[in-house]
């Protein structure tokens, strides 16, 4: 599998491409970014690279632009492109490059995988509690059973309520908030 944790884009035309890209690196499909926009993973904190030939930010700018209004929050531009990439004596691979997007996210240290945290609603752990930091909204279609409900706007002042001594597993609706 060409699954990556990262999504590494590359601007260039797709014969400049063939010739040589980044292992890994997804061709930007003909007509534009938008064609691809439906691959894009729904975790807005993915680590999103894009390039292009020298790393000219001109040339990046409007796909940088457009990813980070899509709401991604962890766009950058690979400094000096392709070129500085092939002149540090870095892999480059040849033939086409990949046309879907293949990316799986990697936990963080202290993250907790949807498994785990699914058996963790079903059957409390001894010792362990859940926090649920979303906002009343978020909230309005239900709650967790035996979790604390906190909005993470409230949490600094509300903190005296959360029970000391135990291990929490905090939750919101994108991970962000709970990390």
């Amino acid at each position: 599998k060409n699954e990556a944790s990262y999504i590494l884009i590359d601007l260039r035309p797709s014969k400049q491409a063939e010739q040589g890209h980044i292992p890994k690196a997804v061709a930007m499909a003909e007509g534009g970014l938008d064609k691809m926009k439906d691959q894009f993973p729904k975790h807005m904190a993915a680590p999103i690279i894009l390039y292009n030939q020298d790393g000219a930010l001109a040339s990046a700018e409007e796909a940088f632009k457009k990813i980070s209004d899509w709401g991604y929050k962890q766009v950058s531009v690979l400094s000096g492109g392709f070129q500085a990439w092939e002149k540090a004596g870095k892999q480059v691979a040849k033939g086409p490059a990949q046309s879907k997007i293949a990316y799986v996210r990697k936990l963080m240290p202290g993250e907790v995988d949807i498994a785990a945290f699914k058996e963790v609603v079903v059957k409390p752990v001894a010792g362990s509690m859940i926090l649920d930091v979303r906002t009343p909204k978020e909230t309005a279609d239900g709650l967790l059973p035996n979790a604390l409900s906190i909005p993470m706007e409230e949490l600094e002042q509300r903190l005296a309520e959360v029970p000391k001594g135990k291990t929490l597993v905090s939750h919101c609706s994108t991970g962000v908030r709970a990390a």
